[in-house]
């Protein structure tokens, strides 16, 4: 049986994010998943370090926290439901807090980013105005840890439980375990993106790069903009969306010849920049 993982980024029980999470994981496991909820909140996660030792001896440095254990509960896991509140612009802090400790998977790129894992994303706010990047911020958490969005939900409401006044949000929260099921079984519902939406990730931001040429701020596929019939829509190369930042291939690339011999280019200019750095060890502050 496929395991559907449902991870609330909110620190509020019975909130808007936790109730349509909630609703998500039932609709899953009325489809035939096996669900597990779990409230980040109740996780103790630390800052990453940078220090890329879980790239280079395979475990992390940082030995006090439960980034290990939320990993192995995201690796065991074929699909993925989460849930966040947006207070300024982006999702809760929480969420950057996981992403960047995203290495800690280096170990099972092979193993996991080959398998066909999905998520979907709830994004929660006041209002449109304040979530300009909600869904953008939010949907890299899963492509950091190998999962393939095939759906979203926006909802907007302020009050804690208010997002349950309109069938739309429950309607929409059900569908995206629907969604989540039905692909891990084969039969594809993936969302289609919206005119202007990147295909990979849903992301409405991008960065101009010259020439009408456009690159997604969340997953770098890049793509030309089109304006037809009054709408921009954005062409992207079927080749691009497959190898995208956070594709298998990708990541394995950018482990291979980027990050590992970085240790060997580091280590040959350390004694200079030892050097350099002894007139900042002696600033009094």
């Amino acid at each position: 049986m496929h395991k559907v993982l449902g991870i609330n980024c909110s620190g509020r029980r019975y909130g808007n994010s936790d109730v349509l999470l909630q609703e998500a994981l039932l609709s899953a496991r009325e489809c035939g998943m096996e669900v597990e909820y779990l409230r980040l909140s109740d996780y103790n996660i630390k800052q990453c370090r940078g220090c890329l030792s879980c790239v280079f001896t395979g475990g992390c440095a940082i030995k006090d926290d439960d980034m290990p254990l939320l990993w192995d509960k995201m690796k065991t896991s074929h699909g993925l439901l989460i849930a966040a509140p947006t207070y300024v612009f982006s999702p809760a802090g929480i969420v950057k807090m996981v992403i960047d400790r995203a290495f800690i998977c280096a170990k099972d790129l092979d193993e996991v980013f080959k398998r066909n894992r999905v998520a979907a994303i709830i994004s929660v706010a006041g209002n449109s105005e304040w979530n300009p990047l909600g869904v953008e911020i939010l949907n890299v958490l899963p492509l950091a840890y190998g999962y393939r969005p095939v759906d979203y939900l926006e909802a907007y409401a302020t009050g804690p439980g208010e997002v349950l006044l309109d069938d739309r949000n429950i309607s929409g929260a059900r569908r995206l375990g629907m969604t989540v099921a039905a692909e891990l079984q084969g039969k594809s519902k993936k969302r289609n993106p919206e005119p202007g939406q990147c295909p990979v990730c849903y992301s409405k931001s991008f960065h101009f790069s010259g020439s009408g040429e456009m690159m997604c701020c969340t997953c770098g596929i890049n793509g030309k903009v089109s304006l037809k019939e009054g709408q921009w829509t954005l062409i992207t190369n079927p080749e691009d969306i497959q190898n995208h930042f956070f594709s298998y291939k990708h990541r394995r690339e950018h482990l291979d010849n980027w990050i590992i011999p970085s240790k060997d280019k580091y280590l040959a200019k350390r004694d200079a920049i030892k050097e350099r750095l002894r007139q900042y060890k002696k600033a009094k502050w």
